[in-house]
């Protein structure tokens, strides 16, 4: 629920390296941001040499503190960086569900804090202005005690009616307590509520160092106390930063991996970090949360993941890898899914803060839900589920994203989304046709034979989108009609037929029926060679409002949007596997880094990441709900995934270089095999995984 850290700017995730000010720390971030949010309940110590009782006027972002990367030190669970030139070291650490402060001051002086309820997302994730900033509905703050500060922040926009609540408990009384309301000081009051709320925290100038723990949930503030009670009261700064570095440390020795290439190994924990930072805990310790329709409720005892719900990103790969490697939180996902469903009549499409945004395209809960079945997580109500999905993939009006319209009812009547009526016609088509191939899935290992067949048949309107003779998915009329004016480099950010790129990108997204993609295209043959075509032609775009979320660009390939993702492995299914292992190789090894501009593209919640986790270790989900892995090339010479059954699954990879980045064979569990793919099974079943490799 906190993930605690520097802003140095108000959009994205708050934090950019190139910024030279640090305008404080807060405790709720969203890391890797397509879409932003968040940034509240905001912390920042003042200089020494400043007097807080003489500050009359307190507008945001007043103060700050230069940036000195030199002084910043980082790992899982800590962040320590030097303000105001040394004076003051920040620490920082956090639990579940609440965040740790040690303040270190190292001169004479006042020691004070700005507690800022104003600041907060000055951009969001979407077209319309008004959806597009952090505005506050209510905020509030109360002194409870010489130590003890609460409060609350309310606010709308990208996501509707957000509500965080804190508890604040310092380890030193407080000497005076400052208000300030739309800028103004207030003179003797301890609460206050508002719009726009800062407060100055005054202790006495003999504290040296200070601790400032502070409990946040989602329902109210007694349950952010409680949150703090549970998780920090009684621990110093010191304790919770060890709980954090353990809990860290257990979560990423999932996946041991041996290497002579530091670099690499630190770029496979950083992206496995970023994978393991979601889902979004968004319940109290008391199992409360606040639910899609901004009511309080309770869980039967599991947590809520409802914090951030990106599934246009992360039914991909990043879900996938939770279900391998934390399958009892990817079950809670699911059981969040489905109370999602009974608050809500649907289940999630885009969540931020426990609210639905319907942001981008697609109803990938079918996937997720599928995917994690698959993988043997099975302790949900699957009847309940059943029903959750096929009532979800019959809504004619979901709702709006953007102020566009979301549902289904023109699919479900045409076959197709037509391009004179919506907007990003053609990527909801295919997006929609997969998700109804998932949904088929799910309903024929469900015993629902009759929803599996129409699924299935559904799922299949993919073509009614693929232009057999320019051998492009095109955007098409309600009467049937392509759209006259086409231009397959053209992007037009989510204003045209596709979303966040254009007709070269989106065509082969079809990761559930390549073999019928290439009997539209006249072939296997021709299809790889319109693959060939995408990684080897220009990269040039086209169009007055090109989406920037096209990048990592390989040809037209984007690696830095999710659509692209499954792409390079289709080569496998079309009997050119080593292409699928030359391009995972040049995608390792030129997109991703140990620079702060180490990811090509948006982390988008763990998918980018994700990729690279599952490459590299030598397979990868093209198709998630497919039951199998199609193999590429791995990066190390020895990984082993540690089960949470208890078994391992160990891939060894023999002549390994720089140059031999083909497979000449694999075994498993020392049967050769004849096939560019293992199972979920074969995974979660043990064993071991032998790639021979070769320079050809």
């Amino acid at each position: 629920m906190v993930q605690i850290g520097p802003d140095t700017r108000t959009c994205a995730s708050g934090y950019h390296y190139d910024d030279d000010k640090i305008l404080g720390f807060s405790h709720i971030h969203k890391s890797g941001a397509g879409c932003s949010d968040f940034l509240d309940i905001l912390f920042l110590p003042l200089e020494e040499n400043v007097d807080p009782i003489a500050i009359r006027e307190l507008k945001r972002g007043q103060f700050y503190s230069m940036m000195d990367h030199q002084s910043e030190s980082a790992c899982p669970g800590y962040y320590s960086v030097d303000l105001y030139g040394g004076k003051i070291k920040a620490e920082l650490t956090a639990t579940l569900r609440c965040g740790v402060q040690s303040y270190l001051f190292k001169e004479k002086g006042s020691r004070a804090l700005i507690i800022d309820l104003e600041h907060g997302s000055e951009c969001g994730c979407s077209i319309v202005p008004e959806q597009d900033k952090d505005y506050i509905l209510s905020s509030s703050i109360r002194k409870t005690d010489d130590r003890t500060i609460v409060g609350s922040r309310i606010t709308t926009g990208f996501s509707p009616e957000q509500h965080v609540y804190f508890f604040t408990r310092f380890s030193h009384p407080v000497k005076e307590m400052f208000v300030f309301e739309d800028d103004k000081k207030m003179n003797n009051i301890s609460s206050c509520t508002g719009k726009n709320i800062k407060a100055i925290v005054l202790f006495d100038e003999s504290v040296e160092e200070l601790e400032v723990k502070t409990g946040i949930s989602p329902v109210d503030i007694t349950g952010a106390g409680k949150n703090y009670t549970a998780e920090v009261s009684g621990k110093s700064f010191n304790e919770a930063k060890k709980f954090a570095y353990d809990e860290w440390n257990r979560i990423l020795s999932a996946v041991d991996v041996v290497t002579d290439r530091q670099d690499v190994k630190e770029l496979f924990y950083t992206n496995l970090f970023n994978v393991m930072l979601y889902p979004t805990l968004y319940s109290d310790v008391d199992f409360r949360y606040r639910g899609p329709d901004h009511q309080v409720h309770a869980t039967d005892g599991f947590s809520y993941y409802g914090g951030v719900v990106g599934f246009w990103d992360t039914f991909r790969a990043a879900v996938p890898l939770q279900s391998v490697l934390q399958p009892g939180v990817t079950g809670e996902y699911v059981k969040t899914c489905l109370a999602h469903y009974e608050h809500f009549g649907q289940l999630p499409i885009w969540t931020l803060a426990g609210g639905e945004t319907f942001q981008m395209i697609g109803l990938h809960s079918m996937p997720v839900i599928t995917n994690a079945y698959m993988n043997g997580i099975t302790d949900f109500d699957t009847d309940y589920a059943m029903t959750a999905m096929d009532v979800s993939a019959m809504k004619d009006t979901c709702g709006y994203s953007m102020n566009y319209f979301v549902g289904l009812e023109n699919y479900k009547k045409l076959g197709y989304v037509p391009c004179d009526i919506e907007m990003e016609s053609v990527a909801r088509t295919l997006e929609y046709a997969y998700d109804d191939y998932a949904i088929a899935r799910f309903a024929a290992l469900t015993d629902n034979e009759d929803l599996a067949e129409y699924y299935d048949n559904r799922s299949k309107n993919y073509k009614n989108v693929i232009d057999t003779n320019t051998l492009f998915a095109r955007g098409k009329t309600e009467a049937g009609l392509w759209r006259t004016s086409f231009d397959p480099l053209s992007s037009a950010h989510r204003r045209d037929d596709y979303c966040e790129g254009n007709a070269w990108q989106w065509t082969f997204f079809v990761p559930h029926d390549v073999d019928g993609l290439a009997g539209l295209f006249g072939g296997k043959k021709i299809l790889a060679e319109r693959l060939d075509a995408l990684f080897t032609m220009g990269s040039a775009l086209t169009g007055d409002l090109v989406s920037g979320d096209i990048s990592g660009l390989i040809g037209q390939y984007a690696h830095g949007n999710e659509p692209s993702h499954h792409i390079i492995y289709m080569y496998n299914l079309l009997g050119e596997p080593e292409k699928t292992q030359y391009y995972v190789n040049k995608v390792l090894k030129t997109l991703y880094d140990t620079t702060p501009e180490g990811i090509c593209g948006n982390e988008d919640t763990g998918q980018m990441s994700a990729w690279y986790v599952f490459s590299a270790l030598g397979f990868y989900p093209m198709d998630p709900v497919s039951g199998r892995y199609e193999l590429g090339a791995p990066l190390f010479e020895e990984a082993t995934i540690n089960l949470p059954s208890g078994k391992q699954f160990v891939i060894r990879t023999k002549n390994l270089s720089d140059t031999n980045i083909y497979v000449d064979k694999v075994f498993l569990n020392k049967k050769e095999l004849d096939r560019t793919f293992i199972t979920f099974n074969e995974l979660l079943d043990g064993g071991e995984l032998v790639f021979e490799m070769n320079d050809k």
